[in-house]
């Protein structure tokens, strides 16, 4: 079995600096994987990591812009 860290939501949070919330929200949609052996839910750092790492922003390519619409007076 490969060792891996587990840590608490609040430790997750401080290291990929966001908050208690947005860690819980990505376990309860399923995003994040977390164990519960007892009362502490606790995470992977492996599992933290991978999932930050899948939120990253991607590049958007840049096309032509919009034409503008002139309004006409009446």
């Amino acid at each position: 079995m490969i060792r891996d860290t587990s840590i608490t939501i609040e430790e997750a949070a401080q290291l990929v600096k966001c908050s208690y919330h947005t860690i819980h929200r990505a376990i309860k949609r399923g995003d994040l994987p977390a164990y519960k052996p007892g009362k502490t839910v606790l995470i992977m750092e492996s599992d933290l990591n991978e999932w930050f790492q899948s939120t990253r922003i991607r590049t958007v390519k840049v096309g032509r812009p919009r034409r503008c619409l002139q309004i006409q007076k009446r």
